[in-house]
Order: C-alpha cells, then sequence, then structure tokens
C-alpha cells in the first residue's frame, strides 16, 4: 500500500493544484509502464473529467470496469467520476463485485449499499444490508435492512395486502424485544412502518406511550407530540387528546397553531352540530381561548387571538347566529396586532367568509377607529393594513379611469410621506411604505386589462421603478416589474430585473416560471437559452446532490428525514416545470440553428430514447434531451392509447409558485399574478403540442418509414389543433403552427405512401397527378394558415406584437426542415423520380409562400423599427406618457430623468427582439 501512495503521489499533487494535463501526463506515462495499473488509469479518467473531456474519461471508466477491480483507491476515483456524470448502475457491479471478493472488508460492503441507495434500488439495498448485518452483526445494518423494506412497501397498492410492511414490523418487533429500539429515529422508523398500514393507529399509540417511547423521551419531540395527540383523535380518546393539547399549549407554546387546530378537532368532532350550543365542550372552549389570550400582556403572541376567532367562526359555520361575535374578534384582533405585516394574511380568510355588507362594515369600523393619522412608523403599518382590507373587499373594484387615477395619486402620496421614516433602514430593509406603491401598481395593472391602453403599464413600471431605488432587496417590487416589462415586449428590462434577485436552489424550480414561460416569443433566442440554462442548474445538481443526502441519513440513522429527502428528490425529478423548460429549451436550440441543413443534423442528433419506464405511472423522464421519446412510446406496445400523453402530463408534479406575488385583490377575482400572465398558463396542452411537433420533425429528417408510431403522433397533433377546450390554453399563433405543421406531417405521409407504391409497382399506387393534388390541397391549407395581418405600429411594442413575430419565424423555421425532407424523400427514395415532379412543383411552389411569410416579418419589423430608435422614442412614446398625464408621478419634475431612462431601456429592448427577428427571418429564406 505504501509503496502504491508512493507511485500515485505526483499524480495527486498534481490534481490538487488543479494541473490536470500534468496529472493526465504521469498517469500515461505510468500506464506505459505498467499498462493494467488500473489506480492510474482511473486518476487519469479523473483528470480528463475535470479537464471537461467527459466522454474520453467515461471511455476509461469502461475499460476498467470490465477488469472488476477491487482495490479501494481505483474504486474511490472511478466513483468520483461516475458521479460526477450521474453514471450510478456501474458503481453497484463495481462495489458489488469487491465485496465479494473481499467479504470481510465492512468498508466496500457498506459501499454497495450505499451504491444502491444512490439509484434508489430497495430490493437491492434490502439484500445488501442483509448481506452487511450478517458478516458485520451491527445493529444499525437492519435498521437500514428495515427501511430499505419499508420503502418498497410504500409503493404496494393500497387495494393488496402488503406483505413488505408486515415483514418489516416483525424485524421490528423482534429488536424492540431485544431491546435494541433505543433512539427517537428507531422509534419513528417503528411508527412510519405500523402508520403505513391500515387501522394501526393504537398500536401506533401504544407504542409511542409504552415503554420505548419512555425510554427515548419521546414526548419531549415536538413532531412526536403533534403525532401522539393526532392518534388520540383516531382512536377517539377525546379528552386525553384534548388534555396534551392544553398542556402543551398552556406550558409550551400557546402559539402552536397545529396544536390549536387539534384542540378545536377534540371540540367539534365528538358533538354532533345540533347539540354543539348547550354542549360542554363549546363552553370549555370558550374559556380556555379567552384564558390564553387573557395570559397575552407584553408581546402578545398571535396564536390566542386567532385561535378564539378561528372557534367562533367554526360555531358561525355550524350553528350560524354568531357573526357578531366573530366581528368584535376581527376588530379586537386588528387594534392588536394591525401594524404587523403579517395581520392581513391572519385575517383575510376569515374576512373572505363574511357577506358584502359585513366586509365593508368591518373596513368602516376600522377607518372609524384609526382614522388616517400616519405620524409614525406603527400608524403607516395600520394604515397600510386598512388600505389592503378596503382593496380585498372590493372599494377599489368597478370604479372609472379617473376614480382608479385619483386612487393611484393618493397612494403614491402616502408612499412618499412614509419615506422619510425610512431614511435610515439599512439597504437590504424595505421602506414602510413600499406597499402602497405596489397597491398602486396593482390598480394600474386592473386598469390596463379595463381600457387596453399601456400607459398604465408603463406607469406602474416608473412607479416601481423609482420604489427600488430605496428599496433595492424587495422582491415583490420586483416580480411586478418583470411581469409588466413582459406584457411591455420587454424582455431584457425583465431579464436585467430577474437577474439582481438571487434566485437559488430550489427556488430555479418554483420561480422560473416568471421568466422563462414562453421566452421563446421575445425574440431574444440567446438571453432565452442563458435564462433556461441557468434554470436548470437545480435539476442537474438534484441528480448530483440530494443522493448524498439520501446516504447522510442512512450514515446517521435519521430514518425520518429519509422519506423527506426521497420524496424532494422525486418532485424535482418529475417537475412540470423542467418538463416545460425541457422542451422551450428544444424549441430555442433548433431556432438557433439558423440554416436548414444545420437544424436537420439537430433533429437526427436529438436523442430520444435511453428512459427508464414504469408500469405505474407509464413514463418517468430522461435526461433534457431525452424527455421527448417518454411522450410518444410505451413498453411492449403497438398502439398509443390517446389518454397515454395526458397521463404522462398529469403525472407531473407543479411545484410552480403562484402564490408569492402579492394579492390583495378581491375573492372572486383575478390574483394579480393573473392578470400579469402575457398569455394562459402553460401546462399539459403546450406541452403536448411542443412535444409533438419535434417528434414529428426528427421523424421526416430522418426520411423514417410512416409507420404505426407517425400515424398516432399524428392522429394526436390533428385531435389536438381542433379540440377548442384543448386549445384554449395555446396563443392564436401557437394554434395555427399545431394546424400547419399538421399540414405538412400529412403531406409527408401522402408522399411516403405514394413513393413507397410506385417503387414496388404495387397495384395500389396513384397516379402522380392525384399524389401532387393531395399535396397540394394539405399545403395549400397551410399556406392560408401563415397568411396574417400586419403587426400594427402603435407606438408600443407589446409582448402580443412579439409573439406573432416570432412565431412566424418559428413556423416558416418547421416548414424550411419540412420541405426539405418531402424533396429529399423524391430525390433519394424514389426509383422514378420524375414521376413525382408535379410533386416538386407543389413543394417548390408552397416554399415561395413560405419566403413571402419570412418577408412579411421583415417588413413589420423595418416598421416597427422606426418606433424603437431613441429618437423617435423621445418625441412619440415619453411625448404621449408626459403630455396631459393625470398621474401625479408623471407630471413632476423630480420624475422626468427617471421616465426617459426608463422608457429608452423599453424602446432599446424592442431594438434588441427586432433586430435578433430581422437577422433570423433574413436566414431562413430558402
Amino acid at each position: 500500500m505504501a509503496d502504491l501512495e508512493k507511485k500515485l503521489r505526483p499524480i495527486y499533487d498534481a490534481l490538487e493544484v488543479g494541473n490536470y494535463r500534468e496529472g493526465i501526463l504521469l498517469c500515461t506515462k505510468a500506464l506505459k509502464r505498467q499498462p493494467d495499473f488500473h489506480a492510474a488509469k482511473a486518476l487519469k479518467a479523473l483528470a480528463l473529467e475535470r479537464s471537461g473531456k467527459m466522454n474520453e474519461a467515461l471511455a476509461l471508466c469502461e475499460e476498467i470496469q470490465w477488469a472488476k477491480p477491487t482495490d479501494e483507491t481505483t474504486l474511490r476515483t472511478l466513483s468520483m467520476v461516475l458521479k460526477s456524470a450521474g453514471k450510478y448502475e456501474p458503481m453497484i457491479k463495481l462495489y458489488e463485485n469487491a465485496s465479494k471478493a473481499y467479504p470481510k472488508n465492512e468498508n466496500l460492503a457498506t459501499q454497495w449499499f450505499m451504491s444502491l441507495a444512490r439509484t434508489l434500488d430497495f430490493k437491492g439495498q434490502q439484500m445488501a444490508a442483509l448481506q452487511l448485518h450478517k458478516n458485520f452483526k451491527r445493529t444499525n445494518y437492519m435498521f437500514w435492512a428495515i427501511m430499505s423494506i419499508t420503502l418498497q412497501g410504500q409503493n404496494v397498492p393500497a387495494n393488496q395486502p402488503n406483505v413488505l410492511y408486515q415483514l418489516a414490523e416483525r424485524m421490528m418487533a423482534k429488536l424492540n424485544t431485544e431491546g435494541k429500539v433505543q433512539t427517537i429515529e428507531e422509534l419513528q422508523l417503528y411508527l412510519i412502518i405500523l402508520l403505513g398500514q391500515k387501522d394501526r393507529h393504537a398500536d401506533a399509540l401504544a407504542l409511542l406511550e409504552g415503554e420505548i417511547g419512555i425510554k427515548t423521551k419521546a414526548i419531549e419531540n415536538v413532531e412526536l407530540r403533534h403525532m401522539r395527540i393526532e392518534l388520540l383523535i383516531k382512536t377517539g380518546r377525546w379528552k386525553d387528546a384534548r388534555d396534551a393539547a392544553v398542556s402543551i399549549l398552556k406550558d409550551s407554546n400557546s402559539d402552536d397553531w397545529r396544536t390549536i387546530l387539534q384542540y378545536f378537532d377534540t371540540i367539534f368532532l365528538p358533538v354532533q352540530d345540533a347539540d354543539l350550543l348547550a354542549s360542554e365542550n363549546l363552553a370549555e372552549a370558550r374559556t380556555f381561548t379567552t384564558e390564553l389570550a387573557k395570559n397575552e400582556t407584553k408581546n402578545p403572541k398571535r396564536g390566542p387571538f386567532l385561535a378564539q376567532i378561528e372557534l367562533e367562526k367554526r360555531v358561525q359555520e355550524k350553528i350560524g347566529n354568531n357573526k357578531d361575535k366573530v366581528m368584535d374578534l376581527l376588530i379586537s384582533y386588528f387594534n392588536i396586532f394591525g401594524s404587523k405585516t403579517c395581520c392581513f394574511e391572519d385575517l383575510s380568510s376569515y374576512i373572505a367568509n363574511l357577506t358584502k355588507e359585513d366586509s365593508l362594515d368591518f373596513c368602516k369600523r376600522l377607518r372609524d377607529t384609526h382614522g388616517e393619522k400616519a405620524e409614525t412608523v406603527k400608524q403607516i403599518c395600520i394604515q397600510i393594513n386598512i388600505t389592503r382590507f378596503e382593496h380585498f373587499v372590493g372599494l377599489h373594484s368597478g370604479l372609472s379611469s379617473t376614480e382608479i387615477t385619483n386612487i393611484v395619486n393618493k397612494l403614491w402620496k402616502l408612499y412618499e410621506d412614509a419615506l422619510p421614516f425610512g431614511k435610515d433602514l439599512e439597504e437590504t430593509e424595505r421602506q414602510y411604505g413600499d406597499d402602497y406603491a405596489i397597491m398602486a401598481a396593482h390598480l394600474l395593472i386592473s386598469l390596463h386589462k379595463q381600457t387596453k391602453s399601456y400607459f398604465p403599464l408603463l406607469t406602474a413600471v416608473f412607479m416601481m421603478e423609482h420604489a427600488l431605488n430605496a428599496s433595492k432587496h424587495n422582491y415583490q417590487l420586483k416580480l411586478v416589474l418583470i411581469r409588466v416589462y413582459e406584457l411591455l415586449g420587454a424582455f431584457s428590462c425583465a431579464t436585467a430585473i430577474y437577474n439582481t434577485m438571487g434566485i437559488k436552489h430550489v427556488q430555479h424550480d418554483t420561480l422560473s416560471h416568471f421568466i422563462t414561460d414562453r421566452a421563446v416569443s421575445f425574440g431574444q433566442f440567446n438571453d432565452a437559452l442563458n435564462q433556461l440554462y441557468g434554470a436548470h442548474e437545480i435539476y442537474h445538481s438534484n441528480e448530483a446532490e440530494t443522493p448524498e443526502m439520501i446516504l447522510q441519513a442512512y450514515k446517521y440513522s435519521t430514518f425520518s428525514k429519509m422519506q423527506e429527502f426521497i420524496e424532494f428528490q422525486s418532485r424535482l425529478e418529475n417537475s412540470l416545470q423542467k418538463m416545460i423548460a425541457d422542451r422551450e429549451l428544444i424549441r430555442l436550440e433548433l431556432l438557433k440553428e439558423d440554416s436548414v441543413s444545420r437544424a436537420i443534423t439537430y433533429l437526427k442528433e436529438l436523442e430520444l430514447g435511453n428512459l427508464k419506464y414504469d408500469g405505474k405511472t407509464n413514463f418517468l423522464i430522461g435526461t433534457s434531451t431525452q424527455i421527448l421519446y417518454s411522450m410518444t412510446t410505451t413498453k411492449n406496445s403497438t398502439k398509443l392509447p390517446r389518454f397515454t400523453l395526458d397521463k404522462f402530463c398529469e403525472s407531473r408534479i407543479d411545484n410552480r409558485d403562484t402564490s408569492v406575488m402579492l394579492n390583495w385583490n378581491a375573492k372572486d377575482t383575478p390574483s394579480v399574478e393573473m392578470l400579469t400572465r402575457p398569455a394562459a398558463r402553460l401546462g399539459r396542452v403546450w406541452m403536448t403540442l411542443f412535444t409533438l411537433v419535434p417528434c414529428l420533425l426528427k421523424h421526416m429528417a430522418h426520411l423514417s418509414p410512416v409507420d404505426a408510431e407517425y400515424e398516432r403522433l399524428v392522429d394526436t397533433l390533428e385531435n389536438l389543433a381542433h379540440d377548442e377546450t384543448k386549445t384554449a390554453e395555446l396563443t392564436g399563433e401557437e394554434v395555427k403552427l399545431a394546424k400547419i405543421v399538421l399540414q405538412v406531417a400529412k403531406a409527408y405521409k401522402v408522399l411516403f405512401a405514394a413513393i413507397t407504391a410506385q417503387n414496388s409497382n404495387s397495384a395500389s399506387k396513384e397516379e402522380p397527378s392525384a399524389t401532387a393534388a393531395k399535396i397540394k390541397e394539405l399545403l395549400a391549407a397551410a399556406g392560408l394558415a401563415l397568411k396574417r395581418e400586419p403587426v400594427k405600429s402603435t407606438g408600443l411594442l407589446p409582448w402580443q406584437s412579439l409573439n406573432t413575430l416570432t412565431l412566424s419565424v418559428e413556423t416558416v423555421s418547421y416548414l424550411n426542415v419540412a420541405n426539405h425532407c418531402l424533396l429529399e424523400m423524391i430525390a433519394t427514395k424514389a426509383n422514378k423520380k420524375a414521376t413525382f415532379k408535379a410533386v416538386n412543383t407543389v413543394v417548390q411552389d408552397f416554399m415561395g409562400q413560405c419566403r413571402q411569410a419570412l418577408q412579411s416579418v421583415q417588413t413589420d419589423v423595418t416598421a416597427l423599427r422606426n418606433i424603437a430608435k431613441p429618437d423617435r422614442i423621445r418625441s412619440g412614446l415619453l411625448y404621449e406618457i408626459c403630455d396631459g398625464s393625470l398621474i401625479d408621478f408623471i407630471r413632476s419634475p423630480n420624475n422626468q430623468a427617471l421616465i426617459e431612462d426608463k422608457t429608452l431601456k423599453i424602446g432599446a429592448s424592442w431594438m434588441n427582439s427586432l433586430v435578433n427577428l430581422q437577422q433570423e427571418s433574413t436566414s431562413r429564406v430558402v
């Protein structure tokens, strides 16, 4: 071993300092002297991987695998390379072989188990853990085996007997009898097993309250305390459950909302609604919640006061005649906590349940009590909350443009009046009056929807940018700005704001939709690609890092966290946002190929196979370039059921956060997040469309035969394109794209059938003129759909205009590929090419229509570029914004520099989009 270390030391030194080239040279020299020196070969693979030469590194790894190495140095180095590449399967076989060769080497056996855990091979884990326990007699290995069996048991259908849970329970009971269940985590594993089975609440409760529960001090664990109360409720031990909840709320934490809700379950569940008013339970609950609230004197907690409201709200729902008490408690709560930001979130769900009359009365009573005085920070916060509630109950709804303008001016004045109070705040803190500015923006967004004018949106941008200067880290201001910039077609401005938000880790999955959804529509393909690549970081890190978190859970026996880690991994692997982003990436990468030959090469190289298959959910996702095939093939299938695409899409997990944007709109009206979407939210139908299109184009690019799979793709696209209930999720341009691609896909099918029949001299072959007529009819329909009205120049360039132009370019890009494939099929597949001369002419004519479509884009872009020039912005749009505006912010001389700066930046973003679209449309003329 010392000799090996001596040989490898220079290589280690080179790699440690990042001198990978030197490391590769040293490894090569060592291998010349000793070709079967596996440790040196593994280190060479590591150096290649860190030099960015992953394919060469993996090729070396494969060579080493055939040799079945068993030394830990080689295996450890190989693991580093394979983990970096996400190749976990080879590690399993390597460590399995090594552990069998050296059965007394505990580390090798442990690594075998861990390599199985990385791939969530629960059955394999069970076998490896039992082998570890057999060879080394450590109790923790038996717990690993039990956890592995339990995880297998979770996948057993609910309507089938779960023998795996029963096996895990027997093994756990044996360990408990032997006194080997000694920690909270081991107890929790036992409880997971019991509660995974039907009607085992009493057994779980007995375990929790028994000797093992006492020994592990389970009552001190917050999660287990809640679990005990829940089990007491499920077993009908109402008094014990109530006493346990009361004990926690009195002695530990009166603000524990989960326990408060459990307490109410012990009050209401045992009593019929008709008997509630006279019941001792209700009287006891009222006394208890009142006592809790009275005990909150200095720095009162909100929980006890909310508990009073929750109690009386439930009474009102069940037996009525209690709304006055609810109203008094709501007012009382506001009087205590009205200066806290959380006050609106705490009370809004209760206000939403009031009648319109009562909700208006609530606001009136608040205003009567607190007036409009805002001379301290506390009073400013109170006034903001009152204004939030006034907005929420509809006092700002159904107003005229003039009335909305007056409220916007009032809110902005209140915002400006609050600024001096925050002059000493840290840069990272929000100004006290920021929500006034945000509410003003919300009203301007509503005014835009009401009047269809884009000037309210421009005003909202100027106000938000001004507010952002004073609150540089207020992400709520930024979210509003991103969405409004997108509505205005200013993608560069939106990305500039988004890039300052510091989005990290899982936020890429939950928040990236704000910037990546339909990012292609702005015509700025490079910027859109950069945003999508950045958002994909979380999915790559999930593949690499989450398995290691699972391993740590085994290493430290934190069984209660293991399921959370596995669920987290699953939610990201099966993320709806990932699926959407993958398709958007493929669209953009294909659009970046600005020549037909390069586009065809891209389509041919686009990987669609090598997917995992799951008979229960039909499909599991592959890599970002493999996702398409998962939606177009099934295992051992001869016919794709119509529902398969739906089932796949519906099995994706929607982690997108739309509630993150502040919203004070009335409960029955669209949220601000909905109002600021440029188009319908992306979902199943959009995913299906942009899965079918590249699949069909890839089929054409390969000049593949029209088989059953191609027929299914065409049928699915036809169902989608002509089903109005589905196309409601798409924009008009996306529907047109679907119909146009459908026509050329059918034309490919007709031509393939004709050439096949002609080549084989089949009796069913038709006259060439008939084939040409069919294809002409299909391409004529496509050409008709390709025509559009010119984009009107209105002084602005909103998202809809850019979407129209970009989708025109995208559609012609696809048609160029299809046209090339039709001509190539005749040139390379037809034995008698002259027979299809008429078809060739039809396709050439259609190519002329495609050129005309691109020329229309160029004409529109040329006209629109004039409005985006700085001098035209100053003399045109800027003048219109300021001339006669009734918005005080716009009229103020102090804000003119900001207004001009932001207007010019919006114009610059439009110009970026237009220049790019002009280049893209010019390069695609064939």
